[in-house]
Formats: C-alpha cells, structure tokens, sequence
C-alpha cells in the first residue's frame, strides 16, 4: 500500500509515490526502481538503488532538511553549494534543479553513490553539477560555499561528527551557512559540538526522528589546526595474526574488523596464506587492510604492485595507509569502482597474478556472470582468484567453473572461501 506523501506547500519538499522500475539497461542494471520528487515548485527523477540508502524513497531526514532550506535559505542568491554524502543526490540534485545560476558539488565515499548522482543529474539534464568519490570534506576545493548540506550518517561516530563539523565551517563563504539533519539520538551532542567547533546555531528545527540544525561561524571562532585526513576516523590500533603472518593495523570507525578478526577475514586468511604471493595484487573491497597485509607480509611473497579497488573509499584510503605504516616499499594504486563487474572493471593493461574479491552483492542484481568475466580480464593465466563471500553468494558465483581449476574450498558458520587458478 502506498502512503499519501505529506504536504509542504508549494515552497517546500514533497515526494510523490514510488513508481514501477524502470527497464532494466546494461548502465542502470543496479537500479532498484524509480521516484519523482518536488522541492520548491520543481521536479525531479530519482534512481534508486538495493545498494544504497533509502532504496525504497527519499528518506524522512532529507524532507525535513530540504523543508527548512526551502524557508531559511535565500535560494535566489544561491551561487555555490557542497551537498555532503550525496548518496542517489537527492539534496544536491533538487537545489540544483531550483537554482540553476549555482554550481552544487556533490560527494559521498561510496563510488555507487556517486554514479548514482551522475546518472540521476543526466537524467534530469542538470549540467550544474559535479560528483566526486571522496570522504566527507576532503578536498581540493575550488572555493568557499554558500550553502554545505549533509544528512549525517548515526553510524559513523563521534570523532567524525566533531571533525565533519569542525572543517565545514572555514569552507563557508561570508554569510554562508552549513545544514544537517542528524537522528533525533544525536541532537544533543551535534549541537554541542557545533558550539565546540566554532560555530553559532542560526536555525533548529525537529520531528519525531530527526533534528536540523543551521549553523555559521561565531565571531569568536577561532580556526581549527589542519589535521590529517584519516586521524577523526581512526579507532583503534593493535596487531592482528593469520595464520603464522603477525602485522599492525589502524582501524576506522564505520568499517568491519575494527578489533578482532571476523570469521569471514580468518577462512580467506588461511586459505591464501597456503602460498606466498607475488607480482601484481588487487584486492577488491579491502576493508580495514587485514588481507592485503597479511598476503603482502607473508614469508616468501614478493609483491611488485597492489591495486586496491572497491566502493568505499574509506576502505581504500585505510588499506593504503596500514600498507604504507608496515613499510611495504612497494607501489599502491587505489582505484575506485562502483561495481567488479561493471564495464571496465578493475582491468590493468598488464595482467594480474592474484585478485582476491570480498563480495557483498547488490540484491536482486546480475552480478555473477559480470563478475566472472571481470576476474577473467584482469588476471593472467595460472592466475589466483580467491572468492570470499556468504556461502549463498559463492555458491551462485561459482556454478559456472568452466575455465577455472579450483585449488581450495572452505566454508564456516554461513562464510565461504575458494580459491581457483585461472586456466
């Protein structure tokens, strides 16, 4: 049963009912369906997606939020504005749409949320828009915003609101202001950060579940010390063993195995450390680094260069940094996509000797046969392609062999981990 969307008025954000899917294309076969959505008298098209937040419609956070900027923010004067994960870009997109005098940059850490910006711009034919994969302000910027909008993630810890919060508020242009809506569990300590970091709350606004608070700098504001990037996300530091391999590893908020090895991480570990690796490595979704490390600081490997690729750019970002702090002198190159088997893939001009993909498909996608012929491009024969995954997932992977030899084949508690030669 559908619901009746509610009713802002005609200067405010509503959504229409969703729609049926679309039909399916080879460029949108992750597209889960469609919705249509009003924000200040204007329309816009929205591809969903089973692989991204808010795969059924536009989310109750985002409503509220664009209600209030529909009638605190001066739209007309709008030049320049920074919508911050960006997810399908529902923020961005809709004031885009409403002032079209006004570069609106969009970014979010997951490279299908970012294709999925680009594709619903074109879809509504807004040419000024620009989307990016990157972490929450990371840069470079072009200049100062008008307006920074974010529909903050609960998950992604106190450390990063703070820093989030912190370093939005010397990317405002005079008499800029920042928005976010955060999860009404969160409002008390969001508005206290606001105030630590700097700023002065302009505007509140609250429902049931959601808190928006608009914020500026304060005149006594002092700016804030350039840290480095990753510092805010990281949570904990320790050394971590699979098999007979010991390394350390800084681990990030927002990403599995942050303390102790999953059951998942120790069935690819045993398995892949059978055998010392060598020459060109890619590991696709890296997590925290644990296997990358491990494989790198086997006995015996020799690897010559590590591709790491995958969605989430915090993912790549970590991996690289754990890489670097165990002093691996060897080059690392991050490569995001939004998908292994999406066209291009994770395919070099040189051949790889080991791909190890830790797969987490989106539902109801066709996934395995891109995947399949992906993993077939990028590696060299006598190749190693090492599949980790939900038993489920492997299974339907790995009923079409023809091509592959397989070497080794484990499974624990729902977990599976098998690893072939490439013919």
């Amino acid at each position: 049963m559908l619901l009746k969307p509610p009713d802002f008025g005609d200067n405010t954000f509503r959504q229409s009912p969703v729609l049926s899917p679309p039909p399916k294309e080879a460029a949108s076969a992750l597209v889960n369906r469609q919705t249509t959505c009003r924000f200040s008298g204007n329309e816009i098209r929205l591809n969903l997606s089973l692989g991204l937040f808010s795969s059924a419609g536009v989310d109750t956070g985002s409503m509220l939020l664009l209600k209030n900027i529909a009638k605190k923010i001066d739209l007309d004067s709008l030049t320049s504005a920074l919508d911050v994960g960006c997810g399908v870009g529902t923020l961005g997109l809709a004031l885009a749409r409403r002032c079209p005098e006004a570069q609106v940059s969009m970014v979010d850490r997951d490279e299908l949320a970012v294709s999925f910006t680009r594709r619903n711009a074109a879809l509504n034919k807004l040419k000024n828009v620009n989307a990016d994969s990157r972490l929450m302000l990371e840069g470079p910027h072009e200049g100062l915003y008008d307006l920074i909008l974010t529909n903050f993630p609960a998950k992604a810890g106190d450390p990063v609101l703070f820093d989030y919060l912190s370093r939005s508020l010397p990317l405002l242009a005079s008499g800029g202001t920042a928005a976010i809506v955060i999860v009404y569990t969160l409002a008390e300590r969001c508005r206290d950060l606001i105030i630590e970091s700097g700023g002065e709350i302009v505007h509140e606004d609250a429902s049931k579940q959601h808190t928006v608070f608009h914020y500026r700098p304060s005149d006594t504001a002092v700016p804030g010390k350039d840290r480095d990037l990753l510092t805010s996300y990281i949570r904990h530091s320790a050394e971590f063993k699979i098999k007979r391999t010991r390394y350390k590893l800084d681990t990030v908020w927002n990403v599995s195995d942050f303390d102790t090895l999953s059951w998942r991480l120790k069935l690819m570990g045993e398995l892949i450390n059978r055998e010392p690796q060598y020459g060109l490595l890619v590991f696709w979704a890296p997590g925290q680094g644990h296997l990358p490390l491990a494989v790198c600081r086997q006995k015996g490997a020799r690897p010559r260069r590590v591709i790491l690729t995958g969605r989430d750019r915090l993912e790549l970002l970590i991996s690289a940094h754990n890489l670097n702090a165990a002093g691996i002198n060897i080059p690392v190159e991050l490569k995001p996509l939004a998908d292994p088997g999406c066209p291009g893939g994770f395919g070099e001009n040189e051949s790889a000797n080991l791909l190890l993909t830790d797969i987490n498909p989106v539902p109801r996608s066709d996934w395995t046969g891109p995947l399949r012929n992906a993993a077939s491009a990028v590696l060299k024969t006598e190749g190693i392609w090492a599949i980790l995954g939900r038993s489920a997932d492997v299974t339907a992977l790995t009923k079409v062999t023809k091509g592959w030899t397989p070497l080794a084949d484990k499974r624990n508690r729902g977990w599976r981990a098998i690893i072939y030669r490439k013919n």
